[in-house]
């Protein structure tokens, strides 16, 4: 064989071993893999966004002793449900009963003065006319009558101050509420030194507060809801709001928010409101944790996913978009409201866009997959499909 019959042979076997190797490769190339895909819908979602809440009572009153004297008597069970003005204990009275009496003798004495200063006033002025009595004189009994007079105010004061004394040896409940235990027991002396002493307390059980902290963004996106007229713009008492007991029970009766505070907690970011809630089965009771959720209208025309769909990232969510082609994108989205396992997009997905739902993990960005709808989104296009096909009745 000739040096140029060599080398083409050599040139024929290298095409032939090139040929063989594109072969195995294209031969051991995977194909792409397939995962499972949702298609952004438009609808509408529930507008609810639950906090941790604690119980507080609306008023919150010391039943004092305003007067000293021993106690003698106590008219209610320790715990029980009191009435305003219901009265709750005895003074001892006898030393206020002694000085109403002296101050009423006080009383009758500077009325019979003052009676007594206006006819000799009466008298001068009589004399004075008839050239009897001289000026002074006239102006003696004139001072006498008014001195008498302002006896008489003292008097009354006097009368009026002992009674509001003995008023006070009868102790009553200034609110209507749930009263704790006594804190003196019956025999012991209250109002020692001029100090009030507290004999128990009562809160008001119904209606009841609610206090929970909506971050700082929930605030922003209200006050852009009340801008967009979704939500009402005089929110207090126009938002309900729902509670969940402990035991994850609904509570009967919803309350509405009363109260929203005007600055921001610097160190959490958090905004406290507060709710009016009825309790008249006296099942909420101050100090207790619920669940408190504040319900919006409805958010109309939301891009929705299903929730599973979504990945949580330290910088935030996204999710990842299966093109026209066929190539992953991941995409960074802004989540909103959650309702039977469909996710609100606020940004960052338009309706009708594909996204990876199962197969998260074989779907990798700038890669491309066999996406295959969900069984679900198969079902809802055939029932699409079979009500345009029907005849209209």
């Amino acid at each position: 064989m000739t040096g140029r019959g060599a080398r083409g042979a050599i040139a024929a076997l290298a095409a032939l071993v090139a040929l063989a190797c594109g072969r195995d490769e294209q031969a051991a190339a995977p194909p792409p893999p397939e995962v499972l895909v949702a298609t952004a819908q438009v609808g509408n979602v529930p507008d609810r966004r639950e906090y941790s809440a604690n119980v507080r009572a609306v008023n919150r009153v010391d039943v004092r002793a305003r007067v000293r004297g021993y106690l003698r008597e106590q008219l209610f069970e320790d715990g029980q449900l009191v009435a305003k003005d219901a009265l709750l204990f005895r003074i001892d009275p006898r030393e206020y009963e002694i000085a109403l009496a002296e101050a009423k003798g006080q009383q009758a004495r500077a009325r019979a003065n003052a009676d007594r200063a206006r006819r000799d006033f009466a008298r001068a002025q009589e004399l004075y006319q008839q050239k009897v009595v001289s000026v002074s004189v006239l102006d003696e009994r004139r001072a006498a009558r008014d001195a008498a007079a302002a006896e008489v105010q003292a008097a009354d004061a006097a009368v009026r101050d002992a009674e509001l004394n003995l008023s006070y040896c009868q102790v009553t409940a200034p609110i209507a509420g749930r009263i704790g235990r006594a804190l003196v027991d019956v025999g012991n002396l209250v109002g020692e030194s001029g100090q009030d002493t507290v004999l128990a307390e009562i809160v008001q059980v119904d209606p009841i507060h609610v206090y929970f902290a909506p971050t700082e963004r929930d605030r922003l996106d209200v006050l852009r809801g009340a801008e967009e007229g979704r939500i009402p713009p005089v929110r207090i008492g126009t938002i309900p709001i729902e509670l969940r007991l402990g035991d994850g029970s609904l509570y009967a009766h919803p309350g509405v928010v009363d109260y929203v505070d005007p600055t921001v907690e610097a160190t959490r970011g958090t905004v406290t409101v507060r709710a009016l809630v009825p309790n008249p089965d006296d099942v909420l009771r101050p100090g207790q944790f619920v669940r408190a959720t504040a319900v919006f209208p409805d958010r109309t025309g939301a891009v929705l996913v299903p929730q599973r769909a979504v990945l949580q990232e330290q910088a935030g969510s996204s999710l990842l978009v299966v093109t026209p082609d066929g190539v992953v994108e991941s995409r960074t989205v802004e989540v909103g409201a959650v309702h039977d396992g469909m996710q609100e997009i606020r940004s960052g997905l338009a309706a009708g866009e594909r996204v990876v739902v199962d197969g998260v993990q074989k779907a990798r960005p700038g890669s491309k997959v066999v996406a295959k709808p969900l069984a679900e989104d198969v079902a809802k296009s055939a029932a699409a499909k079979e009500g345009a096909a029907a005849p209209p009745r």
